[in-house]
C-alpha cells in the first residue's frame, strides 16, 4: 500500500499502488500524495504529472472502512481527498490521468480532475456515491456538470451507473482512448508534445481556463492582456517569437 513516484525528463508519473483493493485510497495514502503534489508543484523542474494505478485499476475511490468511526474528524478526513482534487486542477502543469479498469467514487473525480483523461477501452467510470448512501465529494458536483452537462450529470449523480470508455469519451467526459496495451505509449506521446511547449505558456493558458467559469468576458479578455503580458516576458516566448519572425 502506497504512492509511487517516478520522475523522468520532468514528466512525474504518480501510482496508485494497493494491490487487491481496486488502489482505493486509506487516509494515509491521500495525504502521501498530497504531500507529493506540493512537492511537485514547488519544482520547477516539472513539465507535467501524470497519476495512474497499479494492477489494472486506476483508484476505487476512498477506503469506507472506519468511516463511521469518527464522525467529529470526518471533514478534516475528506478535506485532505479534496486538496488533492484541487492541486491536480490547478498545478501550474499539465496534469494527466492515465486510467486503465475502474476509477469510482473519490477515484473517478480525481481522474477528471486532470487536464487530460486517457483511457483504456476497458476502463469504467462510476459515481458510485449513491449505492453506498452518499452524495458526492471530492468535486463530483463542479467537475460532472462542467463535463457532461447538467442532464447527464445528474443521471450519473443519481443512479451511480457505470459508464464505459467509449460512452465516456463521446460524453465530453475523457479526453481519449486507446487498447490497453497501448495506453502507455499514448500517454508518453502526450507529454512528449507538452514537454516541448513553454511552461509559462501552459500556466498561463491553464489558468485562464480554470478562471472562465467563474469570470465575465470583459473580465476574460483583461486577463488574457495580464497573462499574454506575462508569458511574452519569458524566454520560451522571445525565442519562438523570434525564430517565427526569421521563418526559422
Amino acid at each position: 500500500m502506497s504512492v509511487d513516484c517516478e520522475t523522468r525528463d520532468g514528466v512525474a508519473t504518480i501510482t496508485l499502488n494497493r494491490p487487491g483493493k481496486l488502489n482505493a485510497m486509506t487516509d494515509t495514502m491521500w495525504s502521501a500524495l498530497e504531500a507529493l503534489l506540493a512537492e511537485l508543484t514547488a519544482d520547477p523542474g516539472t513539465r507535467a504529472v501524470v497519476v495512474t494505478g497499479a494492477d489494472g485499476a486506476f483508484c476505487g475511490g476512498s477506503d469506507v472502512e472506519g468511516l463511521l468511526d469518527d464522525l467529529d474528524a470526518l471533514p478534516d478526513r475528506i478535506r485532505v481527498s479534496n486538496r488533492c482534487v484541487l492541486a491536480l486542477h490547478e498545478a501550474p502543469f499539465p496534469t494527466i490521468a492515465m486510467v486503465d479498469g475502474i476509477a469510482a467514487g473519490a477515484g473517478v473525480n480525481l481522474a477528471l480532475a486532470c487536464d487530460f483523461v486517457v483511457a483504456s477501452d476497458r476502463s469504467r467510470f462510476l459515481q458510485l456515491f449513491i449505492r453506498r448512501g452518499l452524495s458526492l465529494d471530492s468535486g463530483g458536483s463542479w467537475l460532472l456538470p462542467r463535463l457532461v452537462g447538467e442532464r447527464r450529470a445528474r443521471q450519473l449523480a443519481f443512479l451511480g451507473d457505470s459508464l464505459d470508455a467509449a460512452t465516456a469519451l463521446d460524453w465530453g467526459m475523457i479526453t481519449s482512448v486507446a487498447p490497453p496495451e497501448e495506453l502507455a505509449a499514448e500517454v508518453d506521446a502526450l507529454t512528449d508534445r507538452l514537454r516541448k511547449l513553454s511552461p509559462s505558456a501552459l500556466a498561463g493558458t491553464k489558468s485562464l481556463l480554470n478562471n472562465a467559469w467563474r469570470t465575465t468576458l470583459a473580465e476574460a479578455l483583461e486577463a488574457e492582456i495580464d497573462n499574454q503580458v506575462a508569458v511574452i516576458a519569458s524566454p520560451e516566448a522571445q525565442a519562438a517569437i523570434a525564430a517565427f519572425v526569421s521563418k526559422r
